[in-house]
């Protein structure tokens, strides 16, 4: 269907999206600027006057033109979830020629829908039971059928008749088929519920329909008969058409052959490899060229490519593919092109298992797109080791050095370092050799990304150089990665180390893995104590993680927590040290984002020498409003406040949480709640009229020491009707009312009074102190896409948060 999309207009049925370039509400919510699309969902080459188009719609929502020389995007289209359209965008420079808005029916059945591209006439089937005919060149809606069913999925075209045919399998498994005339007229209906099939396994050849049964059989059915007719042909596990009549099959013995079907099957050709591969189509009016893409976990991979018309052997090329850094390919789009001379040439665009594309030019890589950071899970920012050259041992090991071999060493070393910053500049191999150590004013860092999908790319922030990338999500089967935890940070013996979590599925059963990856080189951790692996599984999905202060005593690593259930916990590692744990840990269960409750839960270590959870209290927020933010506090020690002026309201339990509520005046409210995850108690409560969220900028929440600060987008003044008159006063108030990125930062004192101080020593949330709340309000025109708290060991201030616009850097002490 997508082949016939040849002209300077290419169609799409979204069934789920919004248009931002045509409604005035979205001015300013939405930016077209995108570095990534995102995985494709659906990709194919378009022709337009002899020129190649690389047409991408991804599982993000976008729609793009890919450059076919220069890893660049050409034009991109987003969309979102809010309404059900038909759209027609032109190819060449991805402006919206015409859209066309959808009766909403609700979500049932929304799945179902097609389309159908037959000259200048667009077909598209939607709900399962409705058809809407739609001329490209006067851009009018020309009829809407209705059918007598909400199961329907397919469109076809009979060619030879004139006729549409629409199918679809009901609540019976029965395949229903629907003939109608152009203009709406149903010619014929019939079901018939011989065999079992999938709907994607139903083909049309201008003459008749030709299905695969679940058992690999195949059969045709004339759309006006009744009983199916057995073509005798048996374990086919794949059936994909070429063009008409011509089909290629793929037997459960990964052979590969062109095929005919008429009233019997007639074998063309066959492909030479049986190795497993994946079947790409290219056709047009002349040409109909097949692919088969061998899959291996090598880094290379055979290509076949056969011509339907004579069934011989046109090219056979290898293309490399890094399988430890992409996995396997997963999907391929075939290209075919003429030179000047007339000679054919072929290109393919490649998927891989990390959510990577690739194109090649026959044998030769064009580019690589790492679209697999479009689905971060977590990232983290890492502090380097510092520079080990010429540090004395007493300094390294001052375990074993007295104190005053430490302080001559420690002297010695600093002024050597004021001599290399004011001395001769180092060579560039020195700074090469020096890449992975910290800088002298804490600047150089590791930017390290985790994607859902199990990619790690790691950078180092100031040359922006990649360090090391790595695909782990090719080890177990559906790979989600969850969450990334700094198990040791960066020193001059140790490297920095964190753990990797994901889910997997692990023969049908939800599992969890665990890696230990040095930062450094990507490579898995080896302990020094053998006990502990560097990867292992867990026979459950935890439902939280978090990280103690208690260190394994030979590698220095932090051990994780995972809550396994509201009573049960796990230790990576499990070391003897966690029964040592005096305090009790606090830690919250919640709905995740979307939800509106918060449990919260004491995890301790109990006379018994076991841990043991406890469930404390759960907080439920009004029914009409649901969590979209929250912060992470990791506990803190003793912490000095400026005992000069004001006392830090250091409680190590508070966590911030956001809650939006639609609103009809203001679009939505934006609540923020501080809680006490002790007992429960909310102490700060506050809300936000106009504020909320868009497609691309969700709330965010940063909290250290005694400060908060939230994110979010403020729709700006009320919505006014049409007709509803202002006075002057409301329209200067208004005015005031600005849309935009809000920032919203908070700072708890213990007291209002300069150097009143509460006398108790140690926090504790049962004592009861109402904390002193200063908080101040900011308003952005761009969009944050980030925010995260910095430590600079040389700066004015050690602590600032830095929020990251599109090209913008912010930094608010």
């Amino acid at each position: 269907m997508f082949k016939s999309l040849i002209s300077v207009i290419f169609t799409i049925l979204l069934l789920v999206n919004s248009s931002y370039a045509l409604y005035k509400d979205q001015a300013g919510v939405i930016d077209w600027y995108q570095a990534l699309v995102g995985t494709p969902k659906i990709s194919y080459f378009q022709k337009i006057l002899g020129r190649s188009n690389l047409i991408v719609a991804t599982k993000h929502n976008v729609i793009a033109n890919l450059n076919l020389r220069a890893n660049t995007i050409n034009i991109i289209s987003l969309s979102e979830t809010k309404s059900s359209n038909i759209r027609i965008w032109n190819g060449q420079n991805g402006y919206l020629a015409n859209e066309y808005i959808i009766e909403n029916t609700g979500d049932e059945n929304i799945e179902n829908g097609d389309l159908l591209v037959q000259n200048n006439i667009i077909f598209a089937l939607i709900h399962g039971n409705t058809i809407i005919k739609i001329n490209n060149i006067s851009r009018s809606q020309e009829g809407k059928f209705k059918l007598n069913s909400n199961y329907y999925t397919k469109l076809f075209y009979d060619k030879k008749n004139n006729k549409v045919l629409t199918i679809g399998k009901n609540e019976k498994n029965q395949l229903m088929v629907t003939v109608l005339e152009s203009d709406g007229k149903i010619i014929s209906e019939k079901v018939t519920s011989n065999i079992e099939f999938e709907i994607s396994d139903v083909f049309f050849t201008n003459e008749s329909l030709v299905i695969k049964d679940i058992n690999g059989k195949l059969y045709s059915l004339d759309p006006s008969k009744d009983s199916f007719k057995d073509l005798s042909f048996e374990n086919v596990s794949e059936l994909i058409q070429v063009k008409d009549n011509n089909f290629i099959i793929k037997t459960t013995d990964n052979k590969n052959s062109l095929i005919k079907i008429t009233n019997t099957i007639e074998k063309l050709s066959a492909f030479e490899n049986n190795v497993k591969g994946i079947i790409s189509i290219f056709t047009n009016d002349n040409d109909s060229f097949v692919s088969k893409t061998t899959v291996t976990q090598k880094n290379t991979s055979v290509v076949e490519v056969m011509d339907a018309n004579t069934g011989k052997i046109a090219k056979t090329f290898e293309i490399k593919n890094d399988y430890s850094n992409y996995g396997e390919i997963t999907n391929v789009s075939l290209d075919s092109y003429r030179k000047k001379d007339g000679t054919l040439l072929y290109r393919i665009l490649t998927t891989t298992q990390d959510g990577s594309i690739h194109l090649y030019k026959e044998s030769n890589l064009v580019w690589n797109r790492e679209e697999s950071l479009s689905d971060i899970a977590d990232l983290k920012f890492i502090s380097l080791p510092e520079l080990t050259k010429d540090i004395p041992e007493a300094i390294i090991d001052s375990a074993n050095s007295g104190v005053l071999s430490q302080v001559s060493s420690r002297v010695q070393y600093q002024l050597s370092l004021l001599k290399g910053i004011f001395g001769k500049k180092q060579s560039s191999e020195t700074l090469d050799d020096d890449i992975l150590k910290r800088d002298i004013y804490g600047f150089r860092q590791i930017l390290l990304f985790f994607t859902k999908k199990g990619k790690f790319v790691c950078m180092e922030t100031l040359t922006k150089k990649t360090l090391w990338t790595r695909f782990i999500g090719k080890d177990v089967h559906d790979f989600e990665g969850i969450k990334l935890t700094n198990i040791r940070s960066s020193s001059v013996q140790y490297p920095p180390i964190v753990a990797a979590i994901a889910s997997f599925n692990d023969n049908g059963k939800e599992s969890t893995i665990i890696y230990s990856i040095n930062a450094i080189n990507g490579e898995n951790y080896s302990y020094a104590n053998k006990v502990i692996k560097s990867v292992v599984k867990f026979p459950y999905k935890i439902l939280q993680t978090f990280r103690l202060s208690v260190e394994e005593k030979e590698d220095k690593t932090r051990v994780v927590v995972l809550i396994k259930s509201e009573n049960e916990v796990e230790f990576y590692p499990n070391i003897p040290e966690i029964l040592e744990i005096e305090k009790p840990v606090y830690f919250n269960l919640n709905d995740k984002i979307g939800g509106n409750t918060l449990r919260g839960y004491k995890l301790y270590i109990n006379d018994d020498k076991k841990p043991q959870i406890d469930f404390l209290y759960a907080k439920t927020f009004p029914s009409n409003e649901r969590i979209v933010s929250y912060g992470f506090k990791e506990p803190i020690g003793k912490v000095l406040g400026n005992r000069n002026v004001l006392y830090k309201y250091l409680n190590p339990n508070i966590l911030a949480v956001a809650t939006i509520k639609p609103n009809e005046e203001y679009t939505s409210i934006l609540s923020l709640y501080f809680i006490d995850t002790v007992k429960g108690s909310v102490i700060h409560h506050s809300y936000y009229e106009g504020g909320g969220e868009t497609s691309i900028m969700k709330p965010k929440i940063v909290q250290f020491e005694n400060i908060v600060i939230c994110v979010f987008w403020n729709h700006g003044a009320p919505l006014v009707g049409e007709l509803e008159q202002l006075d002057k006063e409301t329209k200067k108030l208004r005015k005031d009312i600005k849309k935009g990125t809000q920032i919203v930062a908070f700072e708890l004192y213990e007291s209002e009074i300069e150097n009143q101080k509460y006398p108790s020593q140690e926090f504790s949330s049962f004592d009861f102190i109402q904390p002193y709340i200063v908080s101040k309000s900011y308003i952005f025109d761009s969009i944050i896409t980030s925010i995260g708290v910095t430590t600079t060991r040389n700066s004015i201030a050690n602590r600032e948060v830095i929020g990251i616009f599109y090209f913008i850097y912010l930094l608010i002490d």
